[in-house]
């Protein structure tokens, strides 16, 4: 892709302020260069580590990074706490052929919220919240679930939204259950590792999305509401609705779940 003109001199601006860390190394795998965020993520200053290879790096951080070839585990220091950094590389091409670019984006909080959700979800198991007919969270489970989730978007102030689905029309119930059971499975394949998904009453499913603001979650919504409806045998009598609703200063559950069940109203 071509820049407008007058563009292309503001590229080098843009990678030094990027919120990523950027890195350069040449045909030797020698660092040429470096983005002020990696330094300011490290502590580190690139004239002290200019030409260095990542053998040879005295810098024990940057020396993981550089030999990551997914997520690297930064040890605690003075400074920082444990954290946990994405790693990727990928080599120029054209006129800067032989230069590898590396690219460092801190996940830490991601990582956390991954190894709660783990401790979360095996303190569950040992409790009789699980809804017999889908294998997913019932209602005690999702609550106990959102409570905990609620209280970390209070604390830390993260994204936290709702999407409730809604079935009718379905009076049979083996054909309720078969309708239920494969809109389970959906659920389970699209969400991501960090999303709880369970029934919250006969004819509802309630998915629980950290980190996910209202506008993703509305394009989500859409996607699987979209998704449910163009599953095979469904009953034609069978219509499905979806509400969302997101997390904001000064609410508690109650409040989240009610924005989300007036929604389908």
């Amino acid at each position: 892709m071509t820049l407008p003109e007058g563009f292309s001199g503001a590229i080098p601006a843009v990678l030094q302020d990027a919120p990523v860390g950027l890195l350069l190394t040449d045909k030797k795998k020698k660092i040429v260069w470096l983005n002020n965020a990696l330094q300011n993520y490290l502590d580190i200053d690139f004239n002290e580590i200019k030409g260095a290879t990542a053998s040879s790096l005295k810098n024990d951080s940057l020396k993981a990074l550089l030999k990551a070839k997914n997520i690297a585990e930064l040890p605690a220091t003075a400074i920082h706490e444990r954290r946990w950094t994405k790693c990727w590389r990928a080599p120029l091409a054209d006129e800067h052929e032989g230069i590898t670019a590396h690219y460092f984006f801190d996940v830490t909080e991601l990582h956390q919220l991954h190894s709660e959700n783990e401790h979360l979800k095996i303190e569950l198991e040992n409790l009789n919240i699980h809804d017999k007919t889908t294998g997913m969270l019932n209602q005690h489970g999702l609550m106990q679930t959102l409570e905990s989730q609620v209280s970390r978007s209070r604390r830390y102030n993260n994204p936290l939204s709702l999407i409730i689905i809604q079935t009718s029309g379905v009076k049979d119930k083996k054909k309720l259950d078969q309708v239920l059971i494969a809109i389970s499975l959906l659920l389970n394949d699209q969400l991501r590792w960090a999303d709880l998904a369970g029934r919250l009453d006969t004819n509802k499913f309630l998915l629980i999305l950290p980190e996910t603001t209202a506008k993703d979650t509305a394009t989500l919504a859409d996607k699987l509401t979209t998704q449910i409806k163009a599953l095979e045998k469904n009953p034609k009598a069978l219509t499905i609705k979806s509400s969302t609703s997101s997390w904001e200063k000064g609410d508690d559950i109650d409040k989240l779940m009610s924005r989300a069940e007036n929604g389908l109203k």
